[in-house]
C-alpha cells in the first residue's frame, strides 16, 4: 500500500511540473507572438507617419465623407432604382470571404517552436481563430446594420425585407461569416493542395449564393439552402488528411501578409528592403533609350534609369494613378483642384528622392564630369516634374469643361512654377548637401 502510495504521489508530481514547464512555455509563446506582433505594428506606423503626411490621409477623408454624404443623401431621397440588392450582396459577401489570421510566424519556427506545437495549436492558435470568428460575426454586423435603411427603404428589396425579421436575417449572415472564418482553418490544414483549392472555391462560391439567398430570397428556404451546402461541405473536408498544425502554410500567410502591407506602404513611401532590386518597367524605361548618345547625356541616362527602375518611381506612378482615379470621379471641380495641388505636391516630393541615389564608390573615377552631376539631376527632376503636372493637369480639367480659365490657368501655371523650378532647386541642394 505504502508503495502504491508513493507511486502514485511521484506520478503526480511528474505531471505538476509537466504542467508547470508545459505552461511557462505557452507563456513564453505568447509573449513571442506578442513582441513580434508589437514589433510589426511599430514598423507600419513610423512609415504610417509619411503615408498620411503624403496627403493619402487627406483622400481618405475626402472619400470617406463623401460616402457618408451619399448614404444620407440616398436615405433621404431613395432613387427607384437604386441597386440595393446588388450593393448588400457583394459587400456582405465580400466581408464576410474576408477571413485573415495573423500569427507571426517566422521560418525560423518550424525549427525551435516546433517541439512546442500541442501547446502552440492549444494555447495560441485556436484561441485566434476563435477570435477571428468573432471579429468576422463583428464586422458582418456592423455592415448589415448600416444597410438595414438602405435595405427596407429601396424598392428592389423592400419586398424581401418585409418578408424577414432584421434580427434573424443578421443572425443567419453572422453564422456564415463565422462559418467561413472557421472553414477557412480546416482549409489551412488540409494536406492536399488539390482538395484545399477545390474546397476553397466551393466555399467562394456557396458563400455568394448563401448571402444572395438570404438577402433576396425565401428566407426559410435560404435557411435550409445554407444548412445543406455547409453541411456537404463539411462532409466533403472529412476526406482530406489533415496536418495537426500547418506550420508552413501559416508561415507562407504571414509572408504574404507581410508583402502586401510592405507593396501598400511602397505606394506613398520609398521602403528599405533587405533584399531590394529594381524593376524592369519596360512599358516606360524604354524611354530613356531615346536620349542621344553622347558624353553630356551620360549622367541623365545613369539617372533617368535608376529613377524609372527604382521603388520611388513604383510609388510614384501609384499614386499618380490613384489620384487620377479621384480626379476622374469625383463629379466636384473644386475637389478635383484640391486634388490636383494634392498630386503634384506630392509627386514632387517622391521626385526630390532622385537628389539621394547613390552609385557605387566607383562611379567616381569614371571619366566623366563630377560637376555635371548636380545638373543631370536637375534636368530629370524638371522633365519628370513638368510631365506628371501636364498629365494631371489634363486629367483634372477636361471632366470639368468648359471650366474656368482664370482658375484652372493659375493652378496650371503654379504647378508648373513649383515642378520646373522650385523642385529642380530643392533637388539639387538636397544632392549637394548629401555629397558635402
Amino acid at each position: 500500500m505504502s508503495w502504491t502510495r508513493r507511486a502514485k504521489g511521484e506520478r503526480s508530481l511528474d505531471a505538476e511540473r509537466k504542467a508547470t514547464v508545459g505552461g511557462g512555455r505557452l507563456e513564453e509563446l505568447r509573449r513571442l507572438r506578442a513582441s513580434r506582433a508589437q514589433a510589426f505594428r511599430r514598423e507600419i506606423a513610423a512609415h504610417s507617419r509619411y503615408v498620411f503626411q503624403s496627403g493619402f490621409g487627406l483622400v481618405v477623408s475626402a472619400l470617406g465623407i463623401t460616402l457618408v454624404m451619399g448614404y444620407i443623401r440616398t436615405l433621404k431621397d431613395m432613387p427607384a432604382d437604386w441597386p440595393a440588392d446588388l450593393v448588400g450582396w457583394i459587400v456582405l459577401a465580400l466581408l464576410c470571404l474576408y477571413t485573415p489570421l495573423r500569427t507571426y510566424l517566422q521560418p525560423s519556427d518550424t525549427v525551435f517552436v516546433l517541439p512546442l506545437e500541442e501547446g502552440m495549436l492549444s494555447g495560441i492558435l485556436r484561441p485566434l481563430v476563435r477570435r477571428a470568428m468573432l471579429m468576422s460575426a463583428v464586422r458582418v454586423l456592423v455592415a448589415f446594420g448600416s444597410f438595414v435603411p438602405l435595405y427596407q427603404l429601396a424598392p428592389i428589396t423592400e419586398g424581401a425585407a418585409d418578408s424577414r425579421s432584421p434580427w434573424a436575417l443578421a443572425l443567419a449572415l453572422a453564422g456564415a461569416a463565422v462559418w467561413n472564418v472557421h472553414a477557412a482553418w480546416t482549409e489551412r490544414r488540409m494536406a492536399d493542395t488539390a482538395w484545399r483549392i477545390g474546397l476553397l472555391l466551393m466555399r467562394w462560391i456557396a458563400s455568394v449564393a448563401i448571402v444572395a439567398a438570404l438577402l433576396l430570397k425565401s428566407f426559410g428556404l435560404a435557411l435550409g439552402f445554407t444548412a445543406l451546402i455547409v453541411a456537404v461541405w463539411y462532409l466533403l473536408s472529412r476526406l482530406v488528411p489533415k496536418h495537426t498544425l500547418p506550420w508552413d502554410r501559416l508561415i507562407a500567410e504571414e509572408g504574404a501578409a507581410r508583402r502586401r502591407w510592405n507593396r501598400f506602404l511602397g505606394w506613398f513611401v520609398d521602403l528599405p528592403t533587405e533584399f531590394a532590386r529594381p524593376a524592369r518597367r519596360r512599358w516606360i524605361a524604354w524611354t530613356v533609350d531615346r536620349l542621344a548618345w553622347k558624353r553630356g547625356n551620360a549622367w541623365r541616362y545613369l539617372y533617368a534609369k535608376t529613377m524609372l527602375r527604382s521603388e520611388t518611381f513604383g510609388a510614384l506612378w501609384r499614386w499618380s494613378v490613384l489620384l487620377m482615379l479621384v480626379l476622374l470621379f469625383s463629379g466636384h471641380p473644386i475637389v478635383d483642384l484640391i486634388a490636383f495641388v494634392i498630386a503634384v505636391l506630392v509627386g514632387g516630393l517622391q521626385i526630390t528622392e532622385l537628389g539621394r541615389v547613390r552609385f557605387a564608390e566607383n562611379a567616381s573615377v569614371v571619366p566623366l564630369a563630377q560637376d555635371e552631376r548636380g545638373r543631370s539631376i536637375a534636368s530629370i527632376a524638371r522633365i519628370g516634374g513638368v510631365l506628371l503636372v501636364a498629365l494631371l493637369w489634363l486629367v483634372a480639367s477636361l471632366p470639368n469643361w468648359p471650366f474656368s480659365p482664370v482658375l484652372w490657368g493659375a493652378a496650371l501655371i503654379a504647378a508648373l512654377f513649383w515642378a520646373g523650378w522650385l523642385l529642380p532647386r530643392r533637388v539639387t541642394k538636397s544632392f549637394d548637401a548629401d555629397e558635402d
